[in-house]
């Protein structure tokens, strides 16, 4: 847009205010506007002063300016001066048409020096003052307290034996890996789990997890290598990624071949301890009630993931290990049918198809799901609030992918996103200039090097997500 006159200023400033820091009031070196020019007669830079013009670029959303106009000052008077710290330009007072403003901008660009608005609002009325209180993500799912009845955290009748017994069904415990993808039985519309850490992306695909639900895997995470557990159940759809035990002699875990609400338990082998995969602790044994430390994985396509991560590792199976005809899902029609081959809570629940993709998150006693498909086909992302959580959830349903973080970074500002198609892997531009990849780095703008909260959540079918979570919220 490109301001014409003192009116249309005065009006871009309330609408377009969004959170930032909080500034000093002053009113003696009021700014003020001319056209689309910005005159500045005082911003203080370190120990230096000077008079700075700055002009908005046409049609920018969120509105930028540029300095075209800088001259340094001697022995100027500083109260009430705009101040720029390196990253913040904070104008304290605005005068449009007699009614002042304060303004805050953010550095975009150094070279053309470019700002974008952060926030802004009348001059009478405090900036908003942050006090911190970002709310950190549950450790666990479920209830705070879970009831401990007979040495178990979930009732002992609802386990059931899922028939193959400890072990039926091999973990993976010296991953292979492979960039010659033509030798794969990889299709482009497979499900893949992946995932991308210090530069390195792998992907786990569904056909090798429908037949061993468990990969015992290493990574190096800021320089540190560490063991982790990637689950995928099949039966509930659900993938999730777990840091091991440092302090284990074996950090691996396997599948018990016990199911409760149709749902995978895996144990240790450290200690023999159960673990829900979809409550994400111990519910029995040695560790009960110990929490994993949680990683980002993404569930998306081959396709999709390929496109974004070209240089990706893709698990693989020697034709000498296996003879599970992995071209062949064992599961049959599961994914799509509305059958439940195993007891599960609140079945009942119809609200969604039973095999809906659901992208679940806690946080405290609140819950929601926001279905894949009801995202758009190219790219849609949501600014929410759950519990007490402001959240921002990305995905496409063309894409098929759904993602969600804490958009409340640490120093407590909270950003709105909107979308960036035909750009994968950004997925979304913030408030401020910054643009995020699907797991929630900032890789560009002011922001840079950011890494948004990872939330409890993660992707499931519907009947699952109801029968540990009841009463969840569904995102229309």
């Amino acid at each position: 847009m490109r301001v014409t006159n003192n009116l249309v200023f005065k009006l871009m400033i309330p609408v377009l205010g969004l959170g930032l820091w909080a500034v000093n009031s002053a009113t003696a070196q009021p700014a003020s506007v001319s056209g689309n020019t910005i005159h500045l007669p005082v911003v203080v830079v370190a120990d230096q002063a000077f008079q700075i013009e700055l002009t908005l670029v046409a049609n920018s959303n969120p509105v930028q300016v540029l300095v075209t106009g800088a001259e340094e000052l001697s022995e100027p008077d500083t109260s009430g001066a705009s101040v720029f710290d390196g990253e913040s330009l904070s104008i304290p007072s605005i005068d449009v048409e007699g009614t002042l403003y304060w303004a805050e901008f953010s550095l975009l660009s150094a070279d053309p020096p470019t700002f974008v608005l952060a926030d802004a609002g009348l001059s009478n009325s405090s900036p908003p003052v942050q006090n911190c209180t970002r709310p950190d993500p549950d450790i666990t799912n479920g209830p705070d307290n879970p009831a401990l009845v007979d040495g178990l955290l979930i009732p002992a009748d609802e386990i059931v034996d899922g028939g193959p017994g400890p072990d039926g069904i091999p973990s993976i415990d010296s991953p292979l890996f492979t960039q010659s993808f033509a030798s794969t039985l990889i299709q482009p519309g497979d499900l893949v789990v992946g995932i991308h850490i210090d530069g390195i992306a792998k992907a786990y695909p569904h056909s090798i997890l429908n037949y061993h639900e468990i990969v015992n895997d290493r990574l190096t995470i800021n320089g540190d290598k560490l063991d982790v557990t990637l689950s995928f159940c099949p039966l509930t759809g659900s993938a999730v990624l777990w840091e091991s035990f440092a302090e284990s002699a074996d950090t691996s875990f396997g599948v018990s071949g016990l199911l409760y609400n149709a749902n995978l338990i895996l144990y240790d082998r450290e200690t023999q301890s159960l673990w829900s995969q979809m409550l994400e602790q111990a519910i029995s044994g040695p560790e009960l009630a110990r929490v994993p430390e949680k990683i980002q994985a993404v569930e998306t396509t081959w396709a999709t993931w390929l496109a974004m991560y070209p240089e990706t590792f893709l698990l693989m199976i020697e034709e000498t290990e296996s003879s599970f005809p992995y071209e062949i899902n064992p599961y049959g029609t599961h994914s799509t049918d509305t059958g439940i081959p195993f007891n599960a809570n609140n079945s009942d629940d119809d609200r969604l198809h039973p095999k809906e993709r659901v992208l679940g998150i806690n946080v405290g006693d609140s819950s929601k799901v926001y279905p894949v498909n009801n995202f758009g086909h190219s790219l849609s992302v949501i600014n929410d609030t759950v519990g007490n959580m402001d959240v921002v959830a990305a995905g496409s349903s063309g894409d098929n992918f759904a993602v969600i973080f804490n958009r409340q970074l640490e120093d407590c500002t909270t950003l709105e996103f909107m979308p960036v198609e035909n750009k994968l892997p950004i997925v979304m531009i913030d408030n401020e200039g910054s643009e995020w990849d699907i797991f929630g780095r900032a890789q560009s703008g002011p922001r840079t090097g950011t890494q948004l909260q990872k939330t409890n959540s993660f992707i499931s079918y519907w009947f699952a997500w109801t029968a540990f979570f009841e009463a969840a919220e569904i995102q229309e």
